[in-house]
């Protein structure tokens, strides 16, 4: 599989040379330099400090490519192995240019060192233990603290991304970094492929992902202000929707609205918020969802957007992107919970038919987006919890990965998803946490990043309407040199990482993380194609299948819900060639068909 991708690798930059003026290159080639290996790492690759990779040291050169879009980032791997130490290093990026003259600047790019933790247990029996590459800190920050040095025979990886502004011309661009390592000086060259095509305003992926904010404050000093909003902001700079604000907003019902209105409802970066909600207790003292406050908030949110459109505003509706997740309430329910899933559910259902009764009749798109506002229960299909809207049941579908693995599992969520037993149907999301652990698809540190990237191509392939995450910044004091263990899977939870101990504003990125965002911009390249295909459709009169025609799209990518592990080659592969039919297919929708056709098995 591995020379099957290289030697496709050769193939396209010959392609790649006749539609924007590039050169070939020789992916064997080492730069002749003594006393360090240089070499380049794919984006789906976590390579850890103390582990030898002779294969890829030797079969790879230290040229670093990406490949993206307008509006796109695209990332890349140099890795540094000295064989003596190295006290300090330094990476600076040039401009690169295209052979008709065009510019790409410096300042697009962005340096992040690789700080390694150490792995010392896991429940995943493929996995090292040692030190892995998690946090991704801005190398200026770590030249201040003096942290950038490297030890004698250990791999020190930077990682690099690239944000390809929207006016960029499309072509083939190539520069050339430094880096220093102490006195020595090394030349990086750097290629650059934009594609023609332009990354989509609106973010289009559905999820939640948890920002735990008592933890930011153990860590951060606060949980409020701008720290709190900089957490928020980096997770939407990366694809993945925070699930509500600060506290001290949440429980604000009118300043949770408003702060929806401005920040959210009409931000096409932000796809999907959670709607605050409150619980009281039954007889039993078990939790259950106030029906009070969630008239409240929907009873809020209706008058003000009536309000708005007395005023003249035709488009926002505030109901469109969100959903309720009662996660302290009936989380992963089994047992007597089964019963208060469906007792919560009808609460949300009898309020959202009673407030939308009541303010919503004379505008039918902001009673259906009401009527099928989400309530994410994390379950799998179960034919106990089946219901309507005059029941209560499970109105959104929430299981871990593994429940979406078979043809006949996932027949079950398309089923509902058309059922009648509710006015708008039924959705059908999925998560995972500590559980299910490799060889499903996990954002756990002593995974392969391959997994949590397919998993962006699995969502829009198998039609998972969300994607829940029930924390990213779990910290302990630790955290910065040893993994913590979270329910026996290695720092779940953990997505950022705290600013204080380097003196940031928000906080530390990871590869994870990164990867995640790749996922999330590969799910619009799809989704890019396939409106393509429909499009033409209704132009030309015909009926291709898009489902069918991108299948080929995803071969060798997973089975089911498992993804090919240690496939870095054959992923950039298939990425390539989605960026070629998602040019050819917007430039000349026929010939893109025809690509696709051709590539069916």
């Amino acid at each position: 599989m591995k020379n099957r991708g290289i030697a496709w690798m050769l193939a396209m930059v010959c392609l790649l040379s006749l539609l924007a003026g590039c050169g070939g290159e020789n992916l064997t080639t080492q730069p002749e330099t003594e006393g360090v290996k240089l070499w380049h790492a794919y984006n789906t690759e976590n390579l850890m400090r103390d582990v030898q990779y002779p294969e890829k040291m030797e079969s790879r050169d230290h040229t670093l490519r990406l490949y993206g879009i307008r509006g796109d980032v695209e990332s890349v791997q140099l890795m540094i192995t000295p064989e003596a130490d190295v006290e300090s290093y330094d990476f600076t990026m040039d401009e690169l240019v295209s052979e008709d003259g065009k510019t790409f600047s410096a300042e697009q790019f962005e340096v992040l060192s690789q700080w390694y933790v150490n792995v010392e247990a896991s429940y995943n029996t493929q996995a090292y233990y040692g030190y892995y590459p998690d946090a991704l800190v801005p190398l200026q920050a770590v030249k201040r603290q003096r942290l950038n040095s490297i030890a004698a025979g250990e791999n020190q990886g930077l990682w690099i991304n690239a944000s390809i502004p929207e006016d960029t011309a499309p072509g083939f661009y190539t520069g050339t970094a430094k880096l220093e390592l102490d006195d020595g000086e090394y030349d990086i060259p750097v290629e650059l492929t934009v594609y023609d095509a332009l990354m989509p305003e609106q973010v289009h992926p559905r999820s939640c992902f948890l920002i735990w904010y008592d933890y930011m404050a153990k860590a951060e000093g606060t949980g409020a202000g701008a720290i709190a909003q900089a957490y928020f902001d980096v997770l939407v700079e990366n694809r993945c929707m925070p699930m509500y604000p600060e506290p001290a907003i949440y429980g604000d019902y009118e300043a949770f609205v408003q702060w929806a209105l401005e920040k959210v409802v009409n931000n096409p970066k932000i796809s999907t918020y959670a709607l605050p909600y409150s619980y009281e207790l039954d007889e039993n003292e078990h939790r259950i969802l106030s029906r009070e406050k969630t008239m409240q908030i929907l009873t809020v949110l209706a008058q003000k957007n009536v309000a708005l459109r007395q005023s003249g505003d035709e488009t926002t509706n505030l109901f469109e992107k969100a959903y309720f997740y009662l996660g302290a309430i009936i989380d992963e329910p089994t047992g007597e919970a089964l019963e208060r899933v469906k007792i919560c559910d009808l609460i949300v259902s009898e309020c959202k038919f009673a407030v939308a009764d009541a303010y919503l009749k004379d505008y039918p798109d902001l009673y259906n987006a009401l009527a099928g506002l989400p309530h994410v229960v994390t379950t799998a299909y179960n034919e106990d919890l089946l219901g309507s809207d005059t029941t209560g049941g499970v109105q959104a579908w929430c299981p871990q990965f593994q429940h979406w693995h078979t043809q006949a599992q996932r027949d079950n969520y398309y089923a509902r998803q058309n059922t009648t037993d509710r006015l708008m149907g039924e959705e059908a999301w999925w998560y995972g946490c500590n559980n299910p652990p490799a060889p499903y698809p996990t954002y756990h540190l002593d995974d392969d990043l391959i997994g949590s990237r397919v998993l962006s191509w699995m969502q829009y392939d198998y039609g998972s309407e969300g994607n829940l995450y029930w924390c990213v910044n779990v910290n302990s004091e630790t955290m910065w040199e040893t993994a913590d263990d979270i329910g026996g899977a290695v720092c779940e939870g953990t997505l950022l990482y705290p600013a204080a101990k380097f003196g940031l504003q928000e906080p530390c990125t990871t590869l994870r993380l990164q990867s995640i965002r790749e996922g999330q911009e590969d799910y619009e390249y799809l989704w890019m194609v396939e409106q393509a295909i429909i499009g033409y459709n209704e132009k030309e009169g015909t009926n291709h299948d898009p489902k069918a025609l991108m299948a080929p799209l995803y071969e060798g990518l997973y089975d089911g819900m498992i993804p090919e592990r240690d496939n870095a080659e054959t992923f950039q592969e298939r990425r390539l060639t989605l960026l070629e039919v998602l040019q050819q297919i917007l430039s000349d929708p026929a010939a893109g068909i025809d690509k696709l056709q051709s590539m069916q098995s």
